[in-house]
């Protein structure tokens, strides 16, 4: 039963791995845009940025996106650091976790991993 409830988990994490490396990851820190006629040494004058879903329809005036792409540039650094922790400690649990299934069984789990299934 225990090794029926580790090999669950052991295919959910992998499912879950292949899911999230499947989906293309958008950048949404800000960008610096230089305005017209800017010159090189004054700074920045508009960060450019991707709203959350549906902000846009709200009615937003151009300080507060301003604000907004100048948060998500606060925490966006951050972010990238722990979703790549994440990433390391699933890859990490997961070969943790295959170390404990038999030849047999990694055999038979990668069979059915590629669709090879014949139960």
């Amino acid at each position: 039963m225990i090794r029926l409830c580790l090999f669950g988990v052991f295919v959910a994490g992998l499912l879950h791995s292949a899911a999230t490396s499947a989906q293309e990851k958008k950048n949404q820190d800000p960008q610096i845009v230089k305005g017209q006629g800017q010159k090189d040494n004054e700074p920045p004058t508009k960060l450019k940025g991707i709203l959350p879903m549906n902000w846009g329809k709200i009615g937003l005036s151009e300080e507060q996106k301003q604000t907004i792409y100048r948060i998500q540039g606060k925490y966006g650094a951050e972010i990238d650091k722990l979703e790549s922790k994440i990433k390391e400690l699933k890859a990490s649990r997961d070969k943790e976790m295959k170390a404990v299934l038999t030849p047999e069984q990694k055999k038979r789990l990668e069979e059915i991993l590629l669709g090879k299934d014949k139960e």
